[in-house]
């Protein structure tokens, strides 16, 4: 059997076959998560902001030294078209002034709870922090934000659409950082609230989640982790599932965070991520690692089977096609996705993100093997 002068008998094109097979393979490995996990996220919900609820809810904060932060974030937060509210703040051994701006919005305003944890308490750690601040909560539906996080006004009430489930989780917006991080924290959304909206949840961020008090008594955070590590992910894949979980993505309900990362600093972050997903339930430590490998694979494939094939012009066309039919998902996914998540000016940089994330983390997997280093001397 012959096509245009290629031989698919011949033992000599093995090679060039077996190229073929793995760009096809993960060319559909790369469809599936594109059509069937990130297209997801650019559907528009059905929901709309006149089904909320005005079921009581706490809000809980924690702080570390940015009273600059808090300054900003509690006109925000305090100003919220909502019935009945209250916020938590856990002032963890701050040595700023934030203890002093906190006491005077004290007296303004009777929602605001503080909780001030000092020296002589021995914190260790967010789990402890937060766990105080979910325990003094007098409302069972409790909300989990950053001190860096804004708000609008409707934050609460467009949130609360999503209250019918146990657990909700929305999108945060990196709007201060750099194009790299911004990048980065599109694209690791793009897994996790798309495997939610696929009814397979396996974390959420603790920047813009709610969850019942209930939930938090019966699994409590995780007492492996340490005090570099992050709580939430950990609690959240504990509790989550399909049955559980809603995504709210209306515009209101998106919050920006004006925290700023360097690379150095997003990959130590990462990398905390990454060495606390050991702790993740089984089926869910690896769900992005089949993409980053077929994507890796792709590239490699593709390019090496249009040289090996430079003489055979329907084989080299053929990959050509594909890689451009793939190029062609990406940029319809990603500006359906941006769009919806307001998202601004990232269309390029997230295809370019499909060249240097590789590098960034493996530069992050690095930094684990170094802190499972440090754990074990």
């Amino acid at each position: 059997m012959k096509v245009e002068n290629f031989d698919f008998l011949n033992t000599q094109n093995i090679p060039l076959l077996a190229v073929l097979a793995v760009t096809a393979i993960s060319f559909l490995i790369q469809m599936y998560y594109y059509l069937f996990i990130f297209r997801k996220v650019g559907v528009k919900q059905r929901k709309s902001a006149m089904e909320h609820t005005d079921e009581p809810i706490s809000v809980v904060i924690h702080l570390k030294n940015e009273s600059l932060n808090l300054s900003k974030i509690l006109p925000s937060i305090l100003e919220q078209n909502y019935p009945e509210y209250e916020v938590i703040v856990v002032n963890d051994n701050s040595s700023d002034d934030s203890e002093e701006i906190l006491k005077l919005a004290g007296t303004h305003d009777s929602r605001l709870q503080i909780r001030n944890l000092v020296a002589s308490n021995f914190v260790h750690g967010q789990s402890v922090v937060l766990g105080v601040g979910i325990k003094a909560a007098r409302y069972s539906r409790i909300a989990v934000t950053d001190v860096a996080c804004r708000f609008s006004a409707n934050w609460l009430k467009s949130f609360s659409t999503g209250f019918d489930s146990e657990i909700v989780t929305g999108y945060t917006r990196y709007v201060a950082a750099g194009i790299f991080v911004r990048t980065a924290n599109y694209y690791e959304s793009l897994f996790r609230i798309g495997y939610a909206l696929n009814g397979k949840p396996y974390t959420a961020s603790g920047e813009n989640d709610s969850f019942r008090k209930e939930l938090f008594f019966a699994k409590g955070f995780n007492p492996l982790l340490r005090k570099p590590e992050r709580v939430e992910p950990v609690f959240f894949n504990s509790v989550m599932t399909g049955g559980n979980t809603s995504v709210v993505l209306l515009p209101e309900a998106i919050v920006d965070s004006e925290k700023t990362q360097s690379f150095g600093n997003w990959c130590r972050e990462r990398s905390g991520g990454m060495f606390s997903g050991r702790l993740f339930r089984r089926g869910t430590r690896h769900v992005k690692l089949p993409e980053i490998v077929s994507r890796t694979l792709f590239y490699t494939c593709s390019a090496a089977a249009t040289v090996m094939a430079a003489e055979i012009r329907w084989l080299w066309i053929s990959v050509a096609g594909i890689f451009l039919l793939r190029l062609a998902v990406q940029i319809c996914v990603f500006s359906a996705t941006q769009k919806m998540l307001g998202e601004r000016k990232l269309l390029w940089h997230t295809l370019l993100w499909d060249f240097y994330s590789v590098a960034a983390y493996l530069c992050a997997a690095l930094m684990v093997g170094h802190r499972k280093a440090m754990r074990y001397q």
